[in-house]
């Protein structure tokens, strides 16, 4: 993956949380992984990609993260449901920068959202996967990209 690419994704997450947030959020330097399960954490949203770039991008945060979130962005509830309806939305949002970035070719799924971990959980066959830890209110979150460009 090109590093142009990389930062089409971490520039749509800053962009997220200055948007609903008046505390900026702070990227750490990505890194490569092998497995995806020790990174994820309670709540999760995945957007799969096709088209002239394959793979998905996940956006995963702990439970207090998330309670958090929701609350700058004026909901009332913290019930799972709606937790995990904002993941998703945050995933959406970083995945509909990066087609605008990218053009008609980058195709997306709808976000798929997911509580807790899986040890089942796979991603496509790409070559390097790369988590961006991200700190927001003192709360660390997961940024991750799994990425082949056609």
């Amino acid at each position: 993956m090109k590093e142009k690419s990389l930062s089409v994704f971490v520039d749509g997450l800053t962009n997220y949380f200055d948007t609903v947030s008046p505390l900026k959020a702070k990227v750490s330097t990505p890194f490569l992984i092998q497995d995806i399960n020790e990174y994820l954490f309670d709540f999760t949203g995945i957007i799969g990609i096709s088209g002239n770039h394959k793979g998905s991008i996940f956006f995963s945060a702990p439970r207090i993260m998330m309670v958090k979130l929701i609350s700058e962005v004026s909901a009332q509830t913290t019930r799972d449901d709606k937790l995990l309806d904002l993941v998703g939305e945050v995933s959406n949002t970083l995945s509909g920068n990066a087609r605008r970035e990218f053009g008609d070719q980058f195709m997306l799924t709808t976000p798929i959202t997911f509580m807790g971990k899986s040890q089942h959980m796979r991603v496509s066959d790409v070559t390097n996967i790369y988590v961006v830890p991200v700190m927001w209110q003192n709360m660390k979150a997961h940024l991750i990209i799994n990425l082949n460009e056609e």
